[in-house]
């Protein structure tokens, strides 16, 4: 799963006041400009000032990128489609219960300018104000289950929404040799977003003091000592060490339950035993 960010210019943004009253149910969400979650991945800075209490939303599937703010004066839509933003009346945007951002039916766009991008970044002008939304620095080095959680909303939200499979949570509870499982992700990667919260969520349930969970973070272009010695060319990617010794690695597929895995490469070979 080699990550293949899109670039900022492949986002749409809104810019608001934060004080978003909850959907009335009179006017519907708009079919498609709907569903933004929130997401760290960003910083707003106005006139080289950053703003952090401005909240950011993202709706991969369109991709789009929503952000609350007062610091603007009104709500601004960036998207590849006409090249320019677009301003939004601010009683059009509305904030969903589950935490998620709609942009009504009967919200109408008007032009405010082109914007440009810049590597990872976008910019634009609004009445003056030199606006950017800026990658915030990657994670880097090992962290834990709380400081990936910390970072970006979004591994709060995907582990929430998994269920992991209830007999290989049974079987790690009980493991009693020492198990390391070291994570190499990357908080850049859309990838790592989807899937390493699934293990997160599986430590969360598992709580084994004789299953140790690290997590990695790596920098986009992998030049990393610690990656290159244990030959990481993709994230994420899970090495399972059982008494210090390589065991089995999460990757590709495996990432789909990754739970399952992680109980085959460590109980697995002592149920085969028992079996014979």
């Amino acid at each position: 799963m080699k990550h293949t960010r899109s670039a900022v210019l492949a986002a749409l943004a809104l810019v608001a006041v934060p004080f978003v009253a909850l959907a009335q149910g009179v006017v519907p969400s708009d079919a498609i400009l709907r569903g933004f979650q929130p997401t760290g991945e960003f910083v707003l800075i106005v006139d080289g000032v950053p703003v952090p209490a401005a909240e950011i939303y993202q709706n991969d599937k369109l991709p789009g990128m929503l952000i609350l703010t007062s610091a603007l004066p009104s709500p601004v839509l960036l998207t590849p489609r006409t090249g320019q933003a677009e301003t939004v009346n601010l009683m059009k945007v509305s904030k969903q219960k589950d935490g998620s951002v709609d942009l009504l039916a009967d919200a109408v766009l008007s032009p405010l300018g082109q914007f440009t991008s810049e590597g990872e970044n976008v910019s634009f002008l609004f009445k003056g104000k030199k606006v950017r939304l800026n990658s915030r620095p990657a994670l880097l080095g090992v962290k834990s289950n709380a400081d990936l959680k910390g970072y970006l909303p979004e591994y709060v939200r995907n582990a929430k929404n998994y269920t992991p499979n209830a007999a290989a949570v049974a079987d790690l509870k009980k493991v009693g040799t020492p198990v390391t499982v070291r994570v190499y992700f990357g908080s850049w990667c859309p990838h790592c977003r989807q899937h390493v919260p699934l293990l997160l969520k599986v430590e969360d349930q598992v709580q084994n003091p004789k299953l140790r969970f690290e997590y990695f973070g790596l920098p986009r272009d992998f030049n990393d000592p610690e990656a290159k010695k244990a030959g990481i060319h993709s994230v994420p990617t899970g090495i399972v060490y059982v008494n210090g010794r390589e065991a089995g690695r999460i990757t590709g597929e495996g990432w789909t339950s990754p739970e399952v895995l992680l109980d085959r490469i460590v109980t697995g070979p002592a149920k085969a035993a028992k079996g014979k």
